[in-house]
Order: C-alpha cells, then structure tokens, then sequence
C-alpha cells in the first residue's frame, strides 16, 4: 500500500531534521575542550526548544486541527491521579492448634513495614527458651516462618477457667543489633494461646499490637540561613509532631534561605543523645562530603531524594535507637554549605545514594561519588579539568541520544 503524501514529506522532513542533528552535535561534541559549557548549554536549550517545535508543527500536518462539533479548534489535557495508595494493615502471626501442638505461623515483614526480621530473632517463651530449637523460628518459605511447640514445651502456662483449658505463651521478637550500635527495630511479645474444652473443642488467639516504644527528634533552630526541618511523608508541609516509630522513616529537609542562589550540600549529619554532636555514642549516617552511608550499613529506606530546587535538600532514614540505651530522644546535627557553583558536582560537593551496590550522584557525574569507597577531598587543578571535560561529555552523549530516540519515535508513530 502506498504511503500517502503527507506522511511521505513529514518523514523526509524528519529525516532531514535528524541528519542536520546528527552533523551538529558532532561538531559540539569536538568543541567541548575549547568551549564553555555555558555556551554549550545554550545552544543545547536551542535545540531542544527548536526539536519540540517542529514536533507541535508535525501534529496538525498529520492529523489536522481538533475541531468538535461547533467547528471550535480545543486542545486536550490529560490528568494523572494524584490519590495516593492506602495501606492496608494485615495480622502477621496467626495461631494453629493441634490436639498436642501449638504452631504458631509469622511473617518475615512482621512490622509491615517492608523490613523483614529474620527467624534467628523469633522464639517462643522468655529469654531462657531462645536457644532451645524447639522454641525457635524456622523459615517456612514464601516469607513466612514457623515455630512447632508442644503444648507443655518453650514455659507454656496452663489455665483451667469453666469448662476451658488454655495453653497461653508469648511469642517473642528480639532484633538483632547491628555492628555500628544500633537497632532499627523495637522488640516485641505477642501473646499467643490455644483454647480447649472437655469435648475437645479447640481454638487459637493472638493478641498483636504496634510497637509502644517510639523515637522523637529536636531540631535547633537559629537566625542562620540554613534550616533543618522535619516533613510529613508526602513531603507537602512541615511536622510539626516529633514523634515517629521505631523502624519508620523520617523525613527531613535541609533549605538555605539567603538572599543570592547557591546550591546547597550536606557534608555530613550525626545522630546523638545529646545536643553535643561531638558526644558518645554517635552514629555518622552522612559523611564524607555527601555519601549517605546509613543505606549502605542497612538502611533500607536511607535516601537523597531527587531536588525540587538546587536551594534545598530532600532526605529520609529509619528511625533508630542506640543499643541499651533508655533515652528515646534523638538528637541530628548535619553540617551543611550553599555554593555558587550551581551546574558543577565534583567529590566534595555532591549528594550521592547507595543503589544496588554502587554509588549514584542525585545532580549527575556519578564519578564524583567513586571516593565514597574511601576519603573524599578537594581535585588538583588538573583533576578538576578532566572532570569538567568528563561531565560535559556525558552531558552532551545523553542529549544526542535522547534527540535521536525523540526523532525514531516520531517516525514510527507516522508510520
């Protein structure tokens, strides 16, 4: 079947469009040694704002002009839904009970919170009965675990109340506690029983409640540009309760409010008892000039967010608690700068994550977080060349890539 006219010069216009892209952005590429990457950015906005016209251009020559039944040309908006997802709280531990048996059936995300305990942190009975197999959690598969006891065994009680026996126990979870001296988790016992009468009638309860134990964090607040505050979790205002669960996260937002625009960098936050952020203990969750370490020591929820703005900073950690330690009050102090160097990362001004093994860079260049592994400090004149070159080469291959794949897809969906 033959191509109808019109598609037939779109595509040869859109052709002719990528080749001149194609001559252009080798020449920019070669230039990068020779030009600012000031300059290069404008041409590069140029471009983008020209590519995006021609593509408001191709849509009327495709389809026409929308026109509804009045002969009124309108123009469509999609909307995305913004209602964000409930969360359903479910039983983690249930009860089944034999003539002779007591199987008790727990969840590996026991908190339901995405943290998964590990079964070596489950028994049944008091702190005596932990290392008494029987007593002790076995991995069931699926993310469940399991413990069989019998009715007599791990210091079950008996109760004998009318015509009802019941066999009643705890079941206990004690989190392990980290190498650095800290618990992300609070412990927890779960009453567990199993009902019989005389007839043999039997039945199982479980009475699970959330943690009691929470965590509450002080921010001081002075006349400084710099402002540590605590965010609900949508991020959308501050919280104004300092109050949160052990093992949730907390959000945070670092902002600088003066006058001239800086971007802002955190080279370091500390959690202490104290409002001495140099006392003991502490536990550096941030360090080396921006490398969020928490994520790599176990911090499933630790991250930089993406910036909203280069004025502020977005970041969120679980809670925790210092191993053996009463106080429930946690004191965060962060050092923080703002630079004038608005478009540039280098190893001591960057905001790097932990992902999937390797470190990522939250404003671009993940080589600049490659120190993480060791000790970040300030680049030698020649150093700083070579980065800079690295950066905006990396800017300028992720451009024409992207303009290319922008370029195949209209041609396709002409086709």
């Amino acid at each position: 079947m033959e191509m109808p006219l019109r598609r037939r010069v779109i595509c040869i216009f859109l052709l002719t469009v990528w080749v001149q892209l194609n001559v252009l952005l080798g020449v920019l590429l070669q230039a990068t040694t020779t030009m600012g990457f000031a300059v290069l950015s404008v041409v590069l906005l140029l471009i983008i704002s020209l590519v995006f016209r021609v593509s408001d251009a191709i849509r009327p020559l495709k389809e026409g002009p929308m026109i509804d039944a009045q002969g009124r040309e309108y123009k469509t908006v999609s909307l995305e839904d913004s209602s964000r997802p409930t969360h359903e709280s479910k039983t983690t531990v249930r009860v089944e009970c034999t003539e002779v048996s007591m199987i008790i059936f727990i969840q590996a995300d026991f908190y339901n919170n995405g943290r998964l305990v590990s079964p070596q942190e489950l028994f049944l009975g008091d702190a005596k009965y932990w290392k008494n197999k029987q007593c002790q959690a076995l991995d069931a598969g699926d993310g469940e675990y399991v413990i069989e006891a019998d009715l007599q065994d791990c210091g079950s009680k008996l109760m004998v109340i009318g015509n009802n026996l019941i066999y009643s126990n705890n079941l206990i979870l004690s989190p392990v506690v980290g190498s650095l001296g800290i618990t992300r988790a609070t412990g927890a016992v779960v009453p567990v029983s199993c009902h019989y009468k005389r007839v043999h009638t039997v039945s199982s309860t479980v009475q699970q409640h959330p943690p009691s134990v929470s965590i509450s964090s002080e921010f001081a607040m002075g006349s400084s540009p710099f402002s540590l505050r605590l965010k609900t979790d949508d991020w959308s205002a501050e919280k104004y309760s300092n109050t949160v669960y052990l093992g949730d996260p907390l959000h945070l937002e670092v902002s600088y409010s003066g006058l001239d625009q800086r971007k802002l960098f955190i080279d370091l936050c500390v959690a202490t008892l104290t409002a001495d952020s140099t006392s003991v203990p502490r536990y550096c969750f941030i360090e080396n000039h921006g490398c969020f370490v928490d994520a790599r020591d176990g911090g499933l929820n630790s991250v930089f967010k993406p910036r909203s703005t280069t004025s502020s900073l977005q970041f969120q950690f679980d809670a925790f608690l210092f191993q053996d330690d009463l106080r429930n009050t946690i004191f965060v102090t962060c050092e923080v700068k703002a630079t004038r160097q608005l478009w540039k990362s280098s190893p001591t001004n960057k905001v790097c994550n932990y992902i999937n093994s390797s470190w990522k860079n939250v404003d671009g260049l993940d080589g600049v977080c490659q120190c993480c592994k060791g000790v970040c400090s300030k680049l030698t004149s020649k150093g700083k060349l070579y980065l800079e070159l690295v950066y905006q080469h990396q800017l300028m291959i992720q451009y024409f890539i992207a303009l290319h794949i922008f370029v195949f897809q209209m041609i396709f969906v002409i086709l």
